[in-house]
Formats: structure tokens, C-alpha cells, sequence
């Protein structure tokens, strides 16, 4: 094909130049598209988009429809961003003003945080009309106790949930309460949309099930410390939960259908834990208190929950006492594993022990159990705090007995005394894992910050007997060295 003019020919010509903006040129915020007003209205927080509005015409109107009203009343850092710190004698009358001046229109978030007095009721009410006339996304309400206040049950905000349902359609999509009580009734269909729901410190009045039966899409739940239920069985599907925390509630036992769940925190008591069809489980931390101290923690959370088999990683917080020699016994006889953690990855295991002896206490052989049952496991973290300590078992040559750790690459210890335990257990672990890359032994405890624990560590013969270990097992260790203290 035969081409046609020379270089460039044919070409339209370059549009001119745009002209440079003269000093005289200015810019006003209403010459930008309405949507992009909003999202420079939000890029300010609540007080200086406040304070915009008293110095410009063309904010006053805009600053009516700021996205996300947070009141902050309490003392100290606040915990959000977005939250304005008020002083608690100018609270209410700071927030009437506020939400009677604001149009309702494209709210986001609406927020309180402040310890009111008993007789505040009715302003609390008219807030949550507000939010919940104004279509709010994000509720979150928390009422700080007095410390006089911290252990009583009577005159507790009550949370009127129907209110949320009361313009006929769903609007909610968070919702965070704490220290106040909610009546949880089962004809409240305004939570189709509710995607988190946080309880802290709420004092129930009928039961769960019928509030979470209307919670299809629900992704995230957290209950902390909450009073009025004996158990918590769910009894139908929450597919959409991802993320399940449960901490200091008084109940008999958790059941749970939650085929999605890929995060699960537990703290309390040692109780039944049931969760159906947890396949995807992707991190668990399990942290069990008991009132009597029978060292049922640990080996109930290695070999008492099956629905957490699937799990890639493990933290377990438990606490043991005891001096009777039977305890090697008992580790010796647990059995087999009733299950397998067959995707398990990472292991960390706070363990504190209350013992005169720590070298009868072995208690933390329970842990050759559940390296037994994880075939796939790559790194333990396992941390020791001995409320007594006791005199090192430099010379003991034992190896406890466990199966092979083939894919085992990194061990950490910390509060690693050469307890005669201690030294066993590693032992066993150098004898079976032949993938080990990196052994890491640390005298100091880093469980709780624990300070009384690390007086007096023999950090030399620790060295030594790492170094006299390593040329036995054929496995280089590392010993971590507490900083030196300055005395000033």
C-alpha cells in the first residue's frame, strides 16, 4: 500500500494551550458536583467542618449533611478518629444542638460514648430517633458506668431495638452496644442488613436466637461479658459469619451452626463448644479461666473441641497448677487423638503454671499430644511463666517420646529455664523434627510483660547447655539475652 505525505502529514493540529489562572481567579466550593462536596466534606473532621460552616456561606448548608456525627464524652484518647471530645458538663447540650441542626440527610455514623447520669433517658431516646430517622449505617452506643455505678444492674439505659424497624425498612448494617440492656424480640425484621453486631456488657432480657434468627447477612459478632443468658445454642444457619468472639459470659455451653467462620476467639470458663460445619476456619484463639484450677485448660483445648480441627492456626491460653509426680503419668496416658488438626500451620501457647516444683510439674507435656495430632504443623510459640521458680536440670538427658515433626521449621520458647520438663520436651522435639531451621530458647518471660519472673536468670549455664544440646541433636539453638538493667 503506498503511503501517502511525508511524516506528520494529515494529522489534525494540537489544540491550543489552556490558559494559565490569573490571581484573580477563584475557586468556590459550589461550582464542584454535589458528590464531590461530600467526599471533601468528609476528608474534615466534625469540629472543623463546624467551624467552616461560621466563616463560609457556602459550607452552612453543606456542613448540615456531614456523614458521620461521633460524640466522644469520656476521659483520655479517644477511640475514634471522627469522634469530637466533649467535656461531659457541655455533653447533651452539645449534641441537642448539634443533631437539631443537622438535616438527617446522608448520615453514615452516629455515635456516643459518655458515662450519662440515670435521669438522661430521654435524651438518649431522642438521639436514637434521630439515627434512626435518619437512616443511619453505623450505630454504635456505649455508656461508660461509673466506677460507683461499674457493678450495678439497676438503671440501665434501655435500648429500644424496635425503634430500628420503626420507618418500615431495613436500614442498619452495624450495630454496637455497650452497658445497656436490649429486649431481644423475635418479630424485629429491621436487622436484614445488619453485617456486624457487637454486644459488650448488655444485660439481655428474652433470648439470643431471637434476635440473630433475622440476621441473615450477618458477618461479624462479638459478645463480651453479658448478662440474662444460660447458654448460647443457635439453633439455625448464620452462613454469612465470619468473625465469632465470645468472652466472659456466663453460659453452659456455645453452639453454633457457622459453616463460613473463618476467625474464632473464645475466653471463659472450660465448657462444651460446638460450631457445625467450620471448615474454612482460618485462626482460632482460645483462652480458657478456671475457677479451680485443675490443669483441664490446655488438654481441653487441644483435645476438646473437634469443630476447630480444621483450623491454620492455634493460640491457646491456659493456666495449670499442681506438684504431683502422676502428672507424667497422665501425659503419658492421654490416648490417641480423638481428632487430627490437619491444616494446622502455627501454634501459640500461653501457658502460666502455679507450682513450688517445676521440674515435677509436667503439665506441659499435654503439648506432645497436639503435636501429635498436627502432621502439617511449621512453627510453635510456646510461652512459660512459673509463678516459683526453681533450680535448673542442667544435666538431664531425657527425650520425651513423640511422633515425627516433618515439616516442624521454627520453635520459640520463652521462660525457658532448663526445667526438667522444659528440657524434655525440646528434647523430643529436636529427636523428631528433621525439617528444624531455626531454635530459638528465651530465659526471659514475654507472657503478660512479667517483670518478678526474670530476676536471677542463669543466662551463662543457659548458654552452655544450649550450646552443649546443639552438638548432641546436630540443630544450632539460640539463646535470647535479657537486656542488660541500668541502675541509674
Amino acid at each position: 500500500m503506498e503511503r501517502r505525505g511525508g511524516v506528520g502529514e494529515g494529522l489534525a493540529p494540537p489544540p491550543p494551550p489552556l490558559p494559565l489562572p490569573t490571581p484573580s481567579t477563584s475557586f468556590r466550593m459550589e461550582d464542584l458536583p454535589e458528590e464531590i462536596q461530600l467526599l471533601v466534606l468528609c476528608l474534615l473532621s466534625l469540629k472543623d467542618a463546624a467551624r467552616a460552616s461560621t466563616v463560609s456561606r457556602n459550607w452552612r448548608n453543606l456542613w448540615r449533611r456531614y456523614p458521620n456525627l461521633c460524640f466522644d464524652g469520656t476521659k483520655g484518647g479517644s477511640a475514634d478518629e471522627d469522634s469530637v471530645k466533649i467535656e461531659k458538663s457541655k455533653f447533651i447540650e452539645t449534641v441537642n444542638a448539634i443533631i437539631q441542626q443537622h438535616s438527617g440527610i446522608g448520615l453514615n455514623k452516629f455515635s456516643i460514648r459518655c458515662s450519662l447520669e440515670n435521669n438522661s433517658s430521654d435524651h438518649i431516646d431522642r438521639w436514637i430517633c434521630f439515627a434512626t430517622a435518619s437512616n443511619a449505617k453505623i450505630i454504635d452506643l456505649n455508656l461508660w458506668p461509673k466506677r460507683t455505678d461499674a457493678c450495678q444492674t439497676k438503671n440501665v439505659y434501655h435500648f429500644p431495638l424496635e425503634a430500628l424497624g420503626a420507618q418500615g425498612c431495613s436500614f442498619i448494617q452495624s450495630l454496637f452496644l455497650t452497658n445497656v440492656s436490649i429486649e431481644t424480640l423475635s418479630d424485629i425484621h429491621s436487622f436484614t442488613k445488619l453485617r456486624r453486631l457487637h454486644l459488650h456488657h448488655i444485660q439481655f432480657i428474652g433470648d439470643l436466637p431471637g434476635l440473630l434468627s433475622n440476621c441473615s447477612v450477618l458477618e461479624d459478632l462479638e459478645l463480651i461479658a453479658c448478662s440474662g443468658l444460660a447458654d448460647l445454642n443457635i439453633p439455625h444457619q448464620l452462613d454469612k459469619l465470619r468473625h465469632l468472639l465470645i468472652s466472659n459470659m456466663c453460659v453452659q455451653m456455645v453452639d453454633f451452626h457457622v459453616t463460613g467462620l473463618t476467625h474464632f476467639v473464645y475466653k471463659g470458663d472450660v465448657i462444651p463448644i460446638v460450631l457445625y460445619g467450620c471448615s474454612k476456619l482460618e485462626k482460632v484463639t482460645v483462652t480458657l479461666y478456671e475457677r479451680v484450677i485443675s490443669n483441664k485448660g490446655l488438654g481441653h483445648a487441644i483435645n476438646g473441641i473437634p469443630s476447630i480441627s480444621a483450623v491454620k492456626e492455634l493460640n491457646i491460653c491456659a493456666y495449670m497448677q499442681g506438684n504431683q509426680p502422676t502428672w507424667f503419668s497422665q501425659a503419658h496416658s492421654m490416648g490417641r487423638p480423638t481428632f487430627m488438626f490437619v491444616n494446622l500451620r502455627h501454634l501459640t501457647c500461653e501457658i502460666t503454671i502455679f507450682t513450688i516444683d517445676p521440674n515435677r510439674h509436667t503439665g506441659i507435656f499435654q503439648l506432645a499430644h497436639c503435636l501429635d495430632c498436627a502432621p502439617q504443623l511449621e512453627t510453635m510459640k510456646l510461652h512459660m511463666q512459673y509463678h516459683v521458680l526453681g533450680r535448673p536440670c542442667w544435666h538431664g538427658q531425657e527425650i520425651f517420646p513423640m511422633c515425627r515433626l516433618d515439616h516442624l521449621k521454627t520453635v520459640h520458647m520463652s521462660g525457658f529455664r532448663c526445667y526438667r520438663p522444659q528440657v524434655e520436651l525440646l528434647h523430643g522435639i529436636l529427636e523428631n523434627g528433621a525439617a528444624l531451621e531455626h531454635v530459638t530458647i528465651e530465659p526471659m518471660v514475654t507472657l503478660f510483660g512479667s517483670s518478678i519472673a526474670n530476676r536471677g536468670i542463669p543466662q551463662d549455664e543457659i548458654c552452655e547447655w544450649a550450646h552443649r544440646t546443639s552438638e548432641r541433636f546436630g540443630k544450632e539453638i539460640t539463646v535470647v539475652k535479657a537486656p542488660r538493667q541500668r541502675w541509674w
